[in-house]
């Protein structure tokens, strides 16, 4: 099913009687939901706290206030809205207007006259659309501008992204575009096309559009290319502003107090991200468009503790939920995918412990220290702090620490010292040092031992050649400068590709 089998699938996926009684009861009570099903309030809350959603033009609370409308007074384009409406019901859409008339153009071509938008916007007064079929609101709003990236794969409409944030998580998305079919509005249930975003890199994957339906549900098949001519390929859609829509995301769940919400967020061309809407009972096909269920994303978020910052909270979803991108590439180019700050894993070389066995002449523990690391392509050698190394049982540095912590005033007294050390080495008189080299530093010049240890980086494990240095005042005691890092492709934004144990 979708790539993944029925089995495994169902393991993982969030279910509807689940997500209601688990998830939804117990997150979500009632008193905090009104913050996601009053889109009027939901705009006051988040512009209180200067999150921007579509600019607000008019609000009909009653059908006597129709007629004092001033259609001439109106846009060219525009949206109204039913303020408690679900699934997209009720909302229609205008994006340009018949030259000379008042009538409105959909993104079907077909128009709207005043008489025939009257009367819609009395159905959403008298509950047509409303969640619980009640009398409701009706707003106009800002028809927002459609980013050029996104422009090409929407039919006449305008695609949204819609986020799943679980508390402070964001733990899946998707984008949704509009279709002919869909009549150019940005839902699923209409026809329109889901397509799953990888967290970490907010690139698009794997695309949906809805069959049918049945006895079981909703039935969706996966598609490659938009719907609507010129056919675009939905896979590798980079998502603009990914980080802020993230946070953006993050921000209105944490303002609005639901602990389980689906945020609908729009990219406009000129002012970027915006909340478009709040949703106290998030759909579940994003499960598929994504091929990963939701039940295993919130198992796998419920084991960190509360973070203190927004971006804490979007940097561990990226680094758990990132990855499907960096897979492919990772297979195309035979390397590994590293972040500029790693955590590694330390142990010494044989002839390490072959000197520990002799020193102590009794059954060694072999020494193992994790410690982070600063991918720096700057450096052109690898660096280990004084400290680290000795608790790795390089204990000759010991004898030597007074040379390889010194600051010499002279290139030519640190190459005399350079030469010295090396005879010894030449001669064997050290079992785990392997050579030295002189170093500049701002105020003068160092000799700094050299030593091999085996070091994990990610999943690859190799004999690193490393400068021993005193490093106890900077913030990371490893340095894989660039001569070691053959192996891996960097990405800037990744944080931890080994957790912490």
């Amino acid at each position: 099913m979708f790539g993944i089998s029925l089995t495994e699938f169902s393991r993982k996926i969030l279910g509807l009687n689940l997500r209601n009684i688990t998830f939804i009861r117990r997150l979500n009570p009632n008193k905090y939901k009104k913050y996601a099903d009053d889109k009027l309030l939901t705009k006051r809350v988040l512009g209180k706290k200067k999150i921007k959603t579509p600019e607000l033009y008019k609000i009909i609370r009653s059908k006597e206030q129709i007629s004092y409308i001033n259609w001439g007074a109106l846009p060219k384009s525009f949206v109204i809205k039913p303020n408690r409406g679900t699934h997209g019901s009720g909302i229609i859409v205008f994006y340009g207007k018949k030259k000379g008339k008042l009538e409105w153009i959909m993104p079907n071509m077909e128009t709207m006259n005043v008489e025939a938008i009257k009367q819609h916007i009395g159905d959403i007064i008298d509950g047509k659309y409303s969640i619980d079929g009640k009398q409701d609101v009706a707003f106009f709003e800002e028809r927002v501008s459609n980013h050029q990236v996104l422009r090409p794969y929407a039919y006449r409409g305008i695609p949204d992204i819609r986020v799943i944030v679980y508390n402070s998580f964001p733990i899946m998305a998707e984008l949704r575009l509009p279709t002919r079919e869909s009549r150019g509005t940005a839902n699923l249930h209409a026809g329109g096309i889901g397509v799953g975003i990888d967290i970490g890199s907010g690139v698009t994957t794997t695309a949906i559009h809805r069959k049918g339906f049945d006895l079981i549900g909703d039935r969706y098949d996966l598609i490659e290319e938009t719907l609507d001519e010129p056919r675009m390929t939905l896979r590798g859609i980079k998502i603009p502003y990914w980080e802020k829509v993230l946070e953006l995301s993050v921000r209105s769940q944490q303002i609005s107090k639901l602990g389980l919400v689906g945020v609908d967020v729009v990219i406009d061309k000129e002012k970027g991200p915006m909340i478009l809407e709040l949703n106290a009972r998030p759909g579940l096909a994003i499960q598929l468009a994504n091929q990963e269920g939701l039940l295993e994303r919130i198992t796998q978020v419920q084991r960190f503790k509360k973070s203190k910052t927004v971006e804490k909270y979007v940097a561990i979803a990226r680094n758990l939920f990132g990855g499907e991108i960096e897979e492919q590439v990772e297979n195309l180019t035979g390397r590994e995918i590293i972040g500029l700050i790693e955590r590694v894993t330390l142990t010494p070389t044989p002839a390490v412990l072959e000197d520990l066995i002799k020193r102590k002449k009794k059954g060694v523990v072999p020494p193992k220290e994790t410690a982070k690391c600063k991918v720096d392509t700057g450096a052109l050698k690898s660096a280990i702090d004084y400290n680290l190394a000795v608790a790795l049982g390089y204990s000759e540095l010991i004898a030597i620490q007074h040379v390889i912590t010194k600051r010499y005033h002279s290139l030519e007294e640190a190459h005399t010292v350079r030469e010295e050390y090396d005879q010894k080495v030449a001669k064997k008189e050290f079992a785990t040092i392997r050579d030295f080299v002189v170093v500049k530093s701002t105020n003068g010049y160092t000799v700094r031992a050299v030593i091999e240890a085996q070091i994990t980086l990610g999943s690859v494990t190799k004999t690193y050649k490393l400068n021993v240095s005193d490093r106890s005042d900077l913030l990371y005691p490893v340095i894989i400068g660039r001569n070691d890092l053959r192996e891996f492709l960097i990405d800037p934004t990744r944080v931890f590709t080994m957790r912490q144990q």
